[in-house]
């Protein structure tokens, strides 16, 4: 088995809304995000696991959703924080190439700014 990863960044606008009135992250602040996803799986005959293509359209369509736009706004991300962030990353992609027959686990990394990072890997 084989793991591939592919990194791409947006920027966009949120806030917690379930977190203590007095909290820093209850009001409306924004991050530039980096989102890489892993897929491992099997090598094909032509030598992959996942024609790379399949993920940049995910993106693409994720990118258009995320970037410079307020998180809160989004359906399913009612409450941006990281950990649901990821796991509707994680989602998204799994809809677009999960059923993909060489793939066996998807896993998706969001880092938001420069200190935090959360991982899901979901069963395809």
């Amino acid at each position: 088995m084989l793991k591939i990863t592919r990194t791409n960044t947006f920027s966009a606008a949120h806030f917690l809304p379930l977190t203590p009135e007095n909290h820093k992250c209850r009001g409306m602040h924004g991050h530039s995000y980096e989102v890489t996803v892993e897929v491992t799986g099997d090598v094909d005959d032509a030598g992959w696991i996942i024609d790379t293509g399949l993920i940049d359209k995910a993106y693409g369509y994720i990118h258009a959703m995320l970037d410079h736009k307020t998180l809160n706004e989004v359906a399913g991300l009612e409450n941006p924080t990281t950990e649901n962030l990821v796991v509707w990353l994680w989602e998204k992609f799994h809809k677009t190439f999960g059923d993909t027959r060489n793939v066996h686990k998807i896993g998706v990394t969001v880092k938001e700014g420069f200190d935090s990072t959360a991982f899901y890997d979901g069963v395809v």
